[in-house]
């Protein structure tokens, strides 16, 4: 079997760089376990829009940089573009449709293979495949 990921969320990491320490155990746990520890280009993106809105904006902007450099970062490639726009038509079509962004995060762990964790599972509950989990 090969090794396990998971796609860290935005409010996972936010609430690592707030110092969750309930957060920071369970991700302790899951590297103790051997999972590999990733996000997405979304994600970041996510995060320095909110560090550059906070008025501690250096110092939040370089935690940010610290958490995301222990982190595989996965882009939005030509998969998983394609993979997000028949999500988000066949969302639309069935009245569910998410936020761009989440659709984009999902189809990322989608292409890759990888389960998502999240605390805000109830949209992404609504993508088919995809392993979600807190």
């Amino acid at each position: 079997m090969g090794e396990v990921e998971t796609l860290l969320d935005t409010d996972i990491l936010v609430e690592l760089l707030r110092g969750n320490e309930e957060i920071a155990q369970n991700i302790d746990m899951l590297e103790a376990e051997g999972t590999l520890l990733s996000t997405s280009t979304i994600n970041t993106f996510e995060l320095y829009y909110g560090a550059y809105k906070t008025v501690n904006r250096s110092e939040n902007i370089q935690s940010t940089r610290r958490l995301l450099d222990r982190l595989i970062i996965h882009e939005l490639d030509l998969a998983a573009s394609e993979k997000a726009g028949e999500l988000q038509s066949h969302l639309e079509k069935e009245g569910i449709p998410l936020e761009f962004r989440d659709t984009l995060i999902a189809s990322i762990a989608l292409t890759k293979n990888i389960s998502l964790y999240t605390r805000n599972t109830r949209p992404f509950q609504r993508i088919p495949d995809l392993i979600v989990s807190y």
